[in-house]
């Protein structure tokens, strides 16, 4: 009996750990061997990373926690992938503008890797204007950066100052550009309401009206702006995130329903992950297999409810862009008039 119960042991580590690399070789971008990675990553010889990727030699917890943390493999999926738990992973912000640097610097880093896929997408559930499209420009992304670290995460460097361009690091302004740049490889739908747009207008005119943003900063400011959500309109227009795409990378809808959340749901060659905003900036991420197939039958029918705009629908297009220009040029008339 002792005999059997041990086969059966071995043959049910064996199946976690199959199913462990396999997800493993899933998250690999092209290119890259799943042994020579893995050799790397364990210090290990190539002989010995064989034999992990076999089921030959068991992988230790210390050699998962190294593959899950590079790779952000949540445990979950491999262990618990029933049941109504989900483990999320998530970057540490408060009070720090060091976190936030980490923050930053993971999400030009993920851009960077799903750009690595032939087969990728973005589907942005955007209750305010997506993330990327706040570093359009050199003064919005100062602005934006500005913002969170003194409004949302109360970094004390931010506290007693008034907002000035040039006061946010320019290593911290250069990464959230590039994300933006990175953002626009990637073939997205977004999904959008006529009050997208109005979380990022309060803002620039909290700041004005609290005197931390001058007449001109905040004109300024709500020009660019204004011109960030035309070059969103251009791309809704041709289809496409850039004039040189050859396929068609861009869908944008309109939804007459309060959207509610902020929620991102990645597309990565074989692998797919959901991010759930909290705490104005932050988001829960997670690749739990079931937690990603209800988020995306969740984004299949949003999608269906809404008004697709981008492409040939040339009349809802007009009308729903003159609605959110309209929304800009109220808030300019409030600090012309100031």
């Amino acid at each position: 009996m002792a005999v059997k119960k041990a086969v059966k042991t071995v043959k049910e580590t064996t199946g976690i750990q199959d199913f462990f690399i396999a997800r493993f070789k899933q998250v690999l971008a092209p290119g890259i061997g799943p042994a020579e990675e893995l050799a790397d990553l364990l210090d290990v010889s190539i002989d010995s990373a064989y034999r992990r990727i076999r089921g030959e030699t068991e992988l230790t917890l210390e050699e998962i926690y190294k593959i899950t943390k590079k790779y952000a493999i949540s445990i979950d999926e491999v262990f618990s992938n029933r049941g109504n738990t989900v483990t999320f992973a998530y970057t540490k912000l408060t009070d720090s503008s060091v976190n936030f640097e980490a923050y930053m610097t993971h999400i030009h880093a993920h851009l960077v890797a799903v750009n690595k896929f032939e087969n990728r997408k973005i589907h942005y559930v955007a209750e305010e204007i997506p993330l990327f499209y706040s570093f359009f420009s050199k003064k919005l992304t100062e602005f934006k950066l500005f913002y969170w670290q003194r409004s949302v995460l109360n970094i004390p460097e931010y506290q007693s100052v008034k907002f000035d361009y040039g006061f946010v690091p320019q290593n911290l302004v250069d990464l959230a550009h590039n994300s933006y740049l990175e953002y626009l490889k990637v073939p997205s739908a977004e999904i959008w309401n006529t009050e997208t747009v109005f979380t990022g207008l309060r803002q620039i005119k909290f700041y004005f009206d609290s005197g931390i943003l001058t007449k001109v900063q905040s004109q300024e400011l709500l020009a660019e702006y204004r011109q960030m959500i035309e070059m969103v309109q251009a791309n809704a227009q041709s289809g496409r995130k850039n004039i040189s795409d050859k396929n068609e990378t861009y869908s944008l809808y309109c939804s007459e329903v309060v959207l509610g959340t902020n929620c991102i749901y990645t597309i990565m060659g074989e692998s797919k992950y959901s991010y759930i905003s909290f705490n104005s900036i932050n988001s829960l991420n997670t690749g739990n297999p079931e937690f990603c197939e209800e988020t995306e039958h969740w984004l299949k029918n949003l999608e269906k409810k809404s008004t697709l705009i981008s492409g040939v629908a040339e009349k809802q297009r007009y009308q729903f862009f003159n609605t959110l220009f309209k929304h800009i040029d109220d808030v300019v008339e409030t600090v012309n008039k100031s």
